[in-house]
């Protein structure tokens, strides 16, 4: 029996001719259809192996009307303000789609108009499958232009209290809390908070866990300390600047994002204050730098990556009908100290 084919290219007619069924039949067994036998399907496969066989994806991507990719827009502020936090989520996002099987389309612009274009664009033309929504906002286009077009998505970064969508997000409230309570823990009770934008979702959750720390203790919630701002290390710099000039100064500064801090860190040093010892600052993520600032930064553990992953097998697991669990998956958030809120640390 002729198990090699002399063409460069096998087709489902050489296998058919080896294996004496119709292309048809092949084909069928190819792609696991239950009205071929088990044993058939095995057969056929293995011939089909032997013979080097490749499929063609084109044509079952076209017959399936599929792409088999998956569809990833990163706003950025600007091409030299990259968010560690998209590198670290894209990474994970990435690595499923390829064990999966699975393209990834990956592309960056700015929020507004041209965002609502690249979106659009991905829709009508059916390039992907499905798309990951990261760092969800409060009246977010892009979820409301999924919704209306009933295109499959996830949301990756925080819930959304009013609708029901796949989610998988950390538990931004709690992690504030967790931060502040530490903080109190140190005898800090003039405690300020630089959060990100207010027109992300998460930033109200992280105010929400500010508060209830603070309350639950007793403290007074300083309205004049409470700041928000771009997720730069610039904006972090001059808004820890514009605290500093107040009548009245923090001893503790909370941010709710790394990249923030490390700007905060840097203000506090050009006024001359040694962090951990005359200001306490925290973050929150715990990307690379952090452990590497001077001093090291207190901070929250946020299983950026496997938020990737754990979204993409989700939405690919919608895509195949497969079962899905919880549509909400909520990660617990860990507490990392060092030395940004105790210098005594080092000691």
């Amino acid at each position: 029996m002729k198990l090699k084919s002399d063409k460069d290219e096998v087709t489902l007619k050489d296998i058919a001719e080896v294996v004496g069924k119709s292309v048809a039949a092949v084909s069928r067994a190819l792609n696991d259809y239950d009205d071929i036998s088990p044993d058939t399907r095995a057969y056929i496969k293995q011939v089909a192996q032997e013979m080097g066989y490749k499929p063609n994806l084109l044509a079952q991507r076209l017959q399936k009307r599929a792409t088999d990719s998956l569809g990833l827009i990163l706003p950025v502020l600007s091409p030299r303000n990259a968010d560690p936090f998209f590198s670290e989520l894209l990474g994970g996002i990435a690595n499923e789609a390829t064990t999966q099987g699975f393209d990834l389309l990956v592309s960056t612009c700015t929020q507004g108009d041209e965002e609502n274009q690249a979106y659009s664009r991905l829709i009508e033309g059916r390039r992907v499958d499905g798309i990951i929504v990261a760092h969800p906002r409060w009246h977010d286009t892009r979820i409301s232009l999924l919704t209306e077009q009933q295109f499959p998505f996830i949301i990756v970064g925080a819930v959304l209290p009013e609708l029901k969508h796949l989610c998988v997000t950390d538990d931004v409230t709690e992690g504030a809390t967790q931060i502040v309570n530490h903080l109190i823990a140190q005898g800090h009770t003039k405690i300020a908070l630089i959060n990100t934008t207010l027109d992300l979702i998460s930033s109200s959750n992280f105010l929400a866990g500010f508060q209830k720390a603070m309350l639950n203790a007793g403290l007074t919630i300083n309205q004049n300390w409470l700041e928000s701002c771009n997720t730069t290390p610039k904006d972090g710099y001059q808004t820890a600047q514009l605290l500093f000039s107040r009548v009245e100064t923090p001893t503790a500064i909370v941010t709710a994002d790394d990249v923030l801090a490390l700007g905060v860190i840097a203000a506090a040093h050009d006024q001359g204050l040694e962090v951990g010892h005359d200001l306490a600052v925290t973050g929150y993520g715990d990307i690379l730098l952090a452990e590497h600032s001077h001093p090291p930064l207190t901070t929250i553990e946020r299983p950026t990556y496997t938020l990737g992953q754990h979204a993409c097998r989700l939405l690919i697991n919608r895509l195949r009908n497969q079962s899905l669990g919880p549509e909400t998956v909520l990660f617990k958030p860990s507490l990392v100290i060092r030395q940004s809120s105790d210098l005594a640390l080092w000691l």
